[in-house]
């Protein structure tokens, strides 16, 4: 990775050398001895396939020289749901504000619709880089499966789990959660640092990047022996894990699936005693709050559009969960799922619902 650097597209460009130019920074000899290598000119066009590239320094020159050849200018200002409120302003506003000032007359145009279509339907390669950090991810889930005992402390799972990540030249996805007991009702408990109990749950939320795909998995794993009640919920969440992928397929959009399902798990709520018939038909959410699934790729919570109909060779998260704060029971079962002609394959299939158990 080389970062910095700036890609220029042009489609049907008068010229075939302004199709596609890659600008990159070039190190001097003194940034040489104090960071590293970086690419060449010449290796960063063997790796990226794009046979301009040049110095950083000329970019300002060559998009100034050419802009009036373009009808409009295409910038990705990062409009992810979960990314809106980050820190402003980006490269892309920047620049927009740059070419309103000197070029009014151009127009800027959202980059993100083609750029978010083109993430959401994985290529085959993709699927198998995916498939590749899911794979790290469950040897993570096997090698701290017989660790778990009383006294042992959530960051130490945390430790084993990136050393599993690091020997296959991965990095966490993100922070991975590690929740004993009524910790996993906190559901971006990130502290990792208390010490496990016996007869208690642990959850665990984790996922690999591998060549830039990640993975996002959970288990909730006992700590010894775990009473009938506890089992009984865990099994009640399997349970929903299986019916979710029953009713996902092309077609469907990941806003119908999390109501879909939703049904489910309030009629489960109601068998479990949790809920009574007369409140009302949000009052699921009390016991899972959050969303059913999300698209899964280049970023673990991708791009992508909950209101429209998926495709195959999308791959989304399916997550259902059980959490009663006042039991100190948090519950969570997470598998990737990849849209298929007809439904969808469990990417992660090989890692049992219920590890431990």
């Amino acid at each position: 990775m080389q970062p910095g650097g700036i890609l220029w597209l042009f489609p049907g460009a008068p010229l075939p050398e302004l199709e596609e130019v890659l600008f990159i920074p070039v190190s001097t000899a003194h940034q040489r001895l104090w960071e590293g290598w970086s690419y060449t000119l010449e290796e960063a066009a063997q790796v990226s396939g794009v046979r301009e590239v040049k110095p950083l320094s000329e970019w300002a020159g060559f998009w100034r020289r050419h802009l009036g050849l373009v009808k409009a200018v295409y910038l990705d200002f990062n409009e992810h749901e979960r990314q809106t409120a980050g820190q402003l302003p980006t490269p892309a506003h920047r620049f927009a504000r740059r070419l309103q000032q000197e070029h009014p007359a151009h127009r800027i145009e959202r980059l993100a619709p083609l750029l978010y279509r083109l993430r959401m339907k994985k290529s085959p390669e993709e699927i198998t880089r995916t498939r590749e950090a899911i794979a790290i991810t469950q040897e993570a889930y096997q090698r701290i499966l017989p660790l778990l005992r009383e006294g042992l402390y959530e960051y130490e799972l945390e430790a084993e789990i990136l050393y599993v990540f690091t020997r296959h030249r991965a990095v966490p996805a993100f922070p991975s959660i590690i929740a004993g007991g009524e910790r996993a009702c906190v559901l971006h408990y990130t502290f990792n640092s208390q010490p496990l109990r016996a007869g208690e749950l642990v959850l665990i939320d984790m996922g690999a990047r591998y060549g830039w795909y990640a993975a996002d998995l959970t288990r909730t794993l006992p700590v010894g022996e775990v009473d009938t009640e506890k089992r009984r919920y865990l099994t009640w969440v399997a349970e929903v894990q299986r019916y979710a992928q029953t009713v996902l397929k092309p077609g469907i959009s990941l806003h119908e699936w999390h109501t879909t399902v939703a049904t489910y798990i309030r009629e489960g709520l109601l068998s479990l005693g949790l809920l009574s018939r007369d409140e009302s038909p949000d009052a699921y959410k009390r016991y899972f709050p959050h969303g059913l699934g999300h698209f899964l790729g280049l970023d673990v919570h991708d791009v992508g559009y909950r209101y429209e109909p998926l495709e195959a060779g999308m791959v989304v998260t399916c997550e259902p969960g059980l959490y009663i704060p006042q039991k100190g029971i948090g519950i969570r079962i997470e598998n990737d799922l990849l849209l298929t002609e007809n439904g969808c394959e469990n990417l992660s299939a090989a890692l049992p619902d219920l590890l431990g158990l």
